[in-house]
């Protein structure tokens, strides 16, 4: 991936930064169609979102007998969200994914159209409302909650929660408090952050038309209704340990018996003298314990034959996980082994260590690692920044109203310089830092972005003072000062 096409997707910093995230609480959704005649059931494979895991049934009502059903699960759907639509006929299903839209993979990207079960038409956020990222802050779907909802008087957050919107909300910001998204009969109305509809033909899954709220509100402010939608919510099982097999035995000891190697603890310190060899999986898991394997890296020292072969002759116990599920997916799960020669494996990580030390020394004088351009010194830095960062980007870094508010690009802008500067893993520019005293990574991104504010509003020679006396930006651990600052931000 480019840095600037990076860049543009993590600098969502103080909103929300795009990418798949996941959790234990997953949904089982039924949405009917406006005339009620059918409905859809559609039902998660994984805890991630958004995610094609999944599978979804069309029925017509009354009929126990399905449809027809493809493989997709749909997420990011509430009881009052429209964002997942049935058609009259039951042939057509439209969804919007509100935030952390795959622009890149279809059915994943912010609008989606399917046909019988097969996708007609897919279109990213810039299709449908244009936005330039690079130049200002858009949303796919209009959201006033924060503006028009009193949340004290509504009672938010409590059991007893009830809307109520503040004093002088005028009709058409009620309406679209309910109806950003909605569908009329076989239209969907979508209405995006500039306050632009933009209308949608199920029947021909094309975009037909976009114009302005104001000019559409009159034509549907009587008309607009909810999709009638139920969400059942369940408790996911988050596999810390990969499951045991169906008989009973721990599935890393026994394949690594199978293997001829030990099980190895990769996170913990036990095993930290041994060279690591390591199997990162992702495979779907069905009821009956049958393993389909969607990818699978084997470390060179591995046999990825044997490995492929015992998750083909073993079952897998899943009971943890609720059993509506008819299918489980465990995403890049790590099994980790050493060899079974204490000797030997001792041996492999002292070889290891030499070869990375190596490696290390000659990134810490290379002017590109992974294509990627290493600033020499603090003040290359910026020049960096300035062609990676848009120009949205940098004016919200320059009103900002202190130095300090830029420790909220911490896990963001932050951990991209940490990452592709070779702050952690070595770097000219982990050199200079070292050379000023600085040895942890989490303070040398914070004093680029400290002073790149300066550089940002005129200071553009700040950091060579700091450059002659140099010092650590905090007293107190980075991600807890990272923590204060997030916290003050919540604050009234």
């Amino acid at each position: 991936m480019k840095p600037n096409c990076l860049i543009l997707l993590i600098l969502a910093l103080a909103n929300v930064a795009n990418g798949q995230f996941s959790g234990s609480d997953v949904a089982i959704v039924t949405t009917y169609s406006q005339s009620q005649k059918y409905f859809l059931k559609s039902m998660p494979y994984d805890n991630e979102f958004p995610t094609l895991r999944g599978k979804t049934t069309v029925y017509a009502a009354g009929n126990p007998v399905p449809r027809y059903s493809f493989e997709r699960g749909f997420d990011f759907v509430e009881e009052d969200s429209n964002n997942l639509i049935l058609s009259n006929d039951g042939r057509t299903i439209f969804y919007a994914i509100p935030s952390q839209a795959d622009e890149k993979t279809d059915g994943l990207k912010s609008v989606t159209i399917y046909k019988d079960g097969t996708i007609v038409r897919s279109f990213t956020e810039r299709e449908v409302n244009g936005c330039d990222p690079t130049k200002q802050r858009c949303t796919l779907i209009y959201s006033n909650y924060d503006e028009v909802v009193d949340q004290d008087k509504s009672n938010f957050g409590t059991t007893k929660y009830k809307r109520v919107f503040k004093a002088g909300v005028d009709e058409k910001e009620k309406f679209l408090s309910d109806f950003a998204i909605f569908a009329l009969d076989d239209l969907v109305y979508l209405t995006d952050s500039n306050k632009q509809v933009h209308v949608f033909d199920l029947t021909s899954g094309n975009l037909i038309r976009s114009a302005p709220f104001d000019d559409i509100y009159g034509e549907v402010k009587t008309k607009a209704r909810p999709s009638r939608t139920k969400v059942t919510h369940y408790e996911a099982h988050i596999y810390l340990e990969f499951p045991k097999l169906k008989d009973g035995r721990d599935t890393h000891k026994a394949l690594a018996d199978y293997l001829g190697m030990k099980p190895a603890d990769l996170i913990g310190t036990k095993d930290q003298s041994y060279k690591l060899h390591t199997v990162k999986i992702t495979v779907g898991i069905s009821r009956s314990g049958i393993a389909e394997i969607e990818s699978i890296d084997v470390d060179q020292g591995l046999r990825k034959e044997r490995v492929l072969n015992f998750f083909k002759a073993n079952r897998f116990d899943i009971r943890e996980v609720p059993s509506v599920f008819e299918k489980w997916y465990l995403t890049e799960e790590y099994l980790s082994f050493r060899n079974a020669d204490e000797k030997i494996a001792r041996a492999e990580r002292e070889a290891e260590i030499a070869a990375n030390r190596k490696a290390r020394e000659a990134r810490m004088t290379m002017e590109r690692i992974d294509g990627v351009y290493i600033p020499n010194n603090l003040g290359e830095c910026f020049d960096e920044l300035d062609k990676l960062l848009s120009d949205i980007d940098k004016k919200e870094m320059k009103d900002k109203s202190k130095r300090e508010d830029m420790i909220l690009y911490h896990l963001t802008l932050g951990m991209w310089m940490r990452n592709n500067w070779g702050l952690h893993g070595g770097s000219r520019l982990l050199a200079y830092f070292y050379g000023k005293g600085i040895r942890d990574p989490e303070q040398m991104s914070t004093v680029v972005l400290f002073y790149y504010y300066d550089w940002l509003t005129g200071k553009k020679d700040s950091w060579k003072q700091w450059d002659a006396n140099p010092k650590p930006p905090f007293t107190k651990p980075v991600d807890q000062r990272f923590g204060d600052a997030i916290n003050d931000r919540r604050r009234p």
